[in-house]
């Protein structure tokens, strides 16, 4: 069958979206199928990136929010404190109280106060310092610290390190909730002169007079650690005065221990903390593979002031980039190895359904495409109102050629008939071998008379042409209808019979004529 006749099962097995917008071009073809496949890889990859950043920042943030969860928590807590102590304190410091436990002087200090390594006597859980000599006011004092060391034992589970003190700003001294040594802290360095004391305090600084319950100080280092910390401070009221702060020193090195993402998770973080006013910023966490490449920002404000930012390196999702590509190139090569198998099986299906369809001999088709394909051709050209001719054709004296000169050269006649429908058949053109000697063609888009025309051609060719070595002639007879509309394949293929047998008997009386001449 010639590659014209091949088309029309083409045709009947192919998708709308096949004939509108596959390349039968195979380089070009080629080229889309690549351009698909990365295109399908770009958006797997860009796809999945997005979701690992998105996963990261969420990751990163709720770290931030847990940080921010345990500083707020301790803010609210020293605030209940110190209402709490500013509630008590009158009671406390009643006339009729005695100092409850011995304040020391340490000349060589110019200091007073105690638990610090000096008289270990004393049972209290924090230590007193304060500068030059007690006077009774502080002696009566000391009642408050058993209170004081009350309300920090109530402390709770928390990921950040923290230490509680009490400051009187009446009476310059402080009451820090752990022990420390002569060599740890002393006011010989006059610390209640510096101006770190002068501007953090909170009767004084008019930045922190308005505050209402708490307030955050800027990061600065701490007079005893020399640790950059953040101070959290509330104030302590007596007589609706402000006589003390009560504070929270928390370290800025210890919110990395709040910190639960893993180790390779941090070596592409920058986590830091941030101030406004001061525009000051500390680092909490410096990554080892922070300095190349771009980065993603988060912040979390912890007040108006102050917030804890953090950067993430690009070159974090660099890794998960190279294992995209890599899994999306797999299921690339899967889906291409699926689409090749059904291309191969539908070639098979093709190929087999091409061999039924069939005639071995001559490459035309066989009877069976009058029954699959042909009757729903032809009304789909009748419903447009398209004429559709049929040639019925019939080979001259074939048993003769059989008988004379053996099957294999009456085979050669068939082919030399098959052949010359298939050359002088146009595309859209379907040649038939119907058996035997019997043959049609079927003619969409084409009027009787062309169709006539295109038979006497055809008788021309054949007749005028040898096939074989043995110089033998053969011919044919054909019959040329237009089929009728509604009227069935069979009962057009039966009127063109009719006329095929109508035009032999006349020729076999026209030849005879001539013979008696």
């Amino acid at each position: 069958m010639n590659n014209n006749n091949h088309s029309i099962l083409e045709e009947q097995q192919t998708s709308w979206f096949t004939k509108h917008f596959v390349v039968s071009h195979y380089l070009l073809n080629r080229v889309i199928v690549l351009s698909i496949n990365v295109l399908l890889l770009t958006f797997l990859v860009v796809m999945n990136t997005q979701q690992e950043i998105s996963a990261a920042k969420e990751y990163v943030q709720s770290n931030l929010n847990q940080i921010k969860k345990s500083i707020i928590s301790l803010a609210y807590r020293n605030e209940r404190y110190a209402r709490t102590f500013s509630k008590q304190i009158t009671t406390l410091q009643a006339p009729q109280t005695s100092a409850l436990v011995d304040v020391h002087y340490y000349p060589e200090l110019n200091e007073f106060g105690f638990n610090r390594n000096v008289y270990p006597s004393n049972l209290l859980n924090g230590s007193l310092i304060g500068a030059g000599k007690p006077t009774d006011e502080i002696e009566k004092e000391t009642n408050f610290f058993p209170f004081l060391d009350d309300l920090w034992s109530q402390q709770h589970q928390n990921s950040i390190k923290y230490n509680y003190y009490y400051i009187s700003h009446t009476s310059k001294y402080f009451y820090l909730s752990t022990k420390y040594s002569v060599s740890d802290f002393n006011t010989r360095k006059h610390f209640f002169s510096t101006s770190l004391y002068n501007h953090y305090r909170s009767d004084t600084n008019e930045q922190y007079q308005n505050k209402e319950g708490f307030y955050f100080t800027a990061p600065y280092t701490d007079y005893i650690t020399h640790e950059k910390v953040i101070t959290l401070k509330s104030p302590v009221h007596k007589d609706q005065q402000v006589i003390g702060d009560i504070g929270v020193d928390i370290p800025i090195a210890s919110l990395r221990s709040a910190i639960t993402l893993p180790r390779n998770f941090k070596a592409y973080l920058t986590l830091f903390f941030n101030n406004k006013a001061e525009d000051s910023q500390i680092n909490i966490l410096q990554g080892s593979k922070t300095a190349l490449g771009p980065y993603l920002t988060m912040k979390v404000d912890i007040d108006e002031q102050n917030a804890i930012c953090a950067h993430l390196s690009i070159l974090f999702f660099l890794s998960s980039v190279i294992q995209n590509i890599i899994i999306g190139l797999v299921i690339i090569f899967l889906l291409n190895y699926m689409y090749s198998l059904l291309k191969k099986y539908q070639f098979q299906k093709n190929h087999f359904q091409l061999e039924a369809f069939t005639d071995s001999l001559t490459g035309l088709f066989n009877r069976r495409i009058m029954e699959k394909i042909l009757p729903r051709l032809i009304k789909e050209y009748q419903d447009k109102k398209t004429p559709v001719s049929i040639i019925a054709i019939d080979a001259n004296d074939f048993k003769i050629i059989n008988d004379t000169y053996g099957h294999e050269t009456g085979d050669k006649a068939l082919i030399h008939i098959a052949n010359n429908i298939s050359h002088l058949s146009r595309k859209s053109d379907i040649g038939l071998r119907l058996g035997g000697d019997e043959f049609c063609i079927v003619l969409p888009d084409c009027p009787l008379d062309k169709a006539m025309r295109m038979a006497n051609r055809l008788s021309i060719a054949i007749n005028q042409s040898r096939f074989c070595e043995h110089n033998v002639q053969t011919s044919i007879t054909a019959g040329c209808i237009e089929v009728s509309k509604n009227e069935s394949l069979n009962d057009a293929l039966k009127r063109a019979d009719h006329i095929l047998y109508q035009n032999k008997k006349n020729k076999k009386i026209t030849e005879q004529f001539k013979k008696y001449q």
